[in-house]
């Protein structure tokens, strides 16, 4: 079963909110949000005018620290779900800009605000939650710079999850290749069942942001670490 990049399965949520807006992947969701008519939140930690085009019944919030359980908790009031796109920039050095450090705060702020479902992004290097990092992760993990602290991140957030972070909610931890030249076909998110057809290959920030939002809404992946694949 393969899904078409601008033909969704299922239905779509009426409202989500983004974590991580102003980024690539970010910026696809509010994208395909858009072209579908679903409400947003654009969660930023500061300069909110680099969200543009923000249609009626959606909004931006500046939320500097994800930490701060309350302005999380006004930001998801009234979405359908959460949708991370957060990754390790320049500027994400602080602890409270990491998901990992700070899933607690953000599952309560999401039950706060009476939001149940989070959809997690990651990358295909991290292992499955509660199992030790791969070895590839662990060669990432020891680089200098961003893609050190970027590898380490991605298997904190995981470590978090089988740790019994989002425990208390409906959650998808999504791992994936993205880049903003992937192709434009829609993935497949699949449990690792024998002869699965899971790809490495590149997925563009639209599709992946396309197949969050209809997972969203299928959800048929819950509590399972889904890979990204291009068929069944």
């Amino acid at each position: 079963m393969e899904a078409s990049a601008d033909k969704p399965l299922h239905r779509l949520p009426n409202h989500v909110a983004v974590l991580g807006a102003a980024g690539g992947l970010g910026q696809g969701i509010l994208r395909i949000c858009r072209a579908e008519g679903i409400a947003f939140t654009a969660i930023v930690r500061s300069r909110p005018e680099r969200i543009v085009n923000v249609p009626p019944h959606s909004k931006v919030a500046v939320v500097t620290s994800l930490a701060d359980r309350a302005a999380l908790s006004k930001a998801f009031s009234g979405a359908d779900l959460v949708l991370t796109a957060v990754g390790v920039t320049a500027t994400s050095n602080e602890r409270s800009a990491l998901l990992s450090e700070n899933a607690a705060e953000v599952e309560a702020a999401m039950l706060a605000a009476g939001v149940d479902r989070i959809i997690i992004i990651n990358t295909l290097l991290v292992s499955v939650p509660g199992k030790p990092a791969s070895r590839a992760i662990r060669f990432f993990s020891w680089m200098p710079g961003r893609i050190g602290r970027g590898a380490r991140e991605q298997q904190a957030v995981a470590d978090a999850r089988g740790n019994g972070a989002f425990s208390a909610v409906r959650w998808t931890l999504a791992p994936a290749v993205l880049n903003s030249h992937g192709k434009h076909v829609a993935p497949v998110a699949a449990v690792d069942w024998p002869g699965a057809l899971n790809s490495w290959m590149p997925v563009s920030y639209d599709a992946m942001a396309r197949w969050m939002i209809e997972e969203a809404a299928a959800n048929q992946f819950v509590k399972a670490a889904p890979l990204v694949s291009r068929g069944r």
